[in-house]
């Protein structure tokens, strides 16, 4: 979801134009949005499609590991699938259903875009942090009942999946302080163009 925008010669154009109404926009000018809501949308499906998947996983585990640990793997892929279908319906609803293609919609829906995107990076960091806990979870099974939890099972989470995790996590907050710097950007132009409406 990386955008490269330049701010400054928007502005620069914007207040170049005469034009006090709201005018609309030319195909061009809606291609970009377009493009974003089927992007947006092919996302939901397979975030949709993933979280089928974790239900699916989840009820083999039930039925295959009637045990603490496949209880607990289940329970914690439940809960993915679940908070999988919320976020994702709560972050890529407003985006889907934007309809305001004025040039002022126009430059509302991008903003509206990067809040949202700071919202899904949020989430997906939580995301990490709940597999983490997951790896924290299976050591304290490990201590409990020694013979359920496997050590190939724990060193793939400890030295595999917790490292990813941790290393996704800074990136994602690169991308957070990145898309925090662009909405202050777009948060001003829109109160610019508001103003000179």
């Amino acid at each position: 979801m990386a955008d490269n925008f330049d701010f400054a010669a928007l502005a620069k154009s914007w207040q170049q134009q005469p034009v006090v109404e709201d005018t609309p926009p030319s195909a061009a000018d809606l291609a970009q949005a377009s493009q974003r809501q089927r992007e947006q949308k092919l996302l939901m499906y397979a975030e949709w499609l993933g979280a089928l998947v974790m239900v699916a996983a989840a009820c083999w585990l039930v039925l295959t590991m009637p045990d603490a640990l496949g209880y607990l793997a289940a329970a914690f892929l439940g809960l993915g699938a679940v908070s999988t279908v919320y976020i994702s319906w709560q972050v890529h609803r407003p985006i889907l259903a934007y309809d305001n293609w004025s040039s002022s919609g126009l430059l509302q829906f991008r903003r509206r875009a990067c809040q949202l995107s700071l919202r899904y990076y949020r989430y997906t960091q939580l995301s990490c942090v709940a597999l983490l806990l997951f790896t924290v979870a299976l050591w304290l099974l490990r201590w409990w009942q020694p013979a359920t939890a496997s050590g190939s099972l724990l060193m793939f989470y400890s030295l595999i999946v917790s490292p990813l995790c941790l290393f996704a996590m800074y990136r994602l907050q690169q991308k957070v302080r990145q898309k925090t710097a662009e909405l202050v950007q777009l948060t001003r132009l829109t109160e610019d163009f508001q103003q000179s409406e």
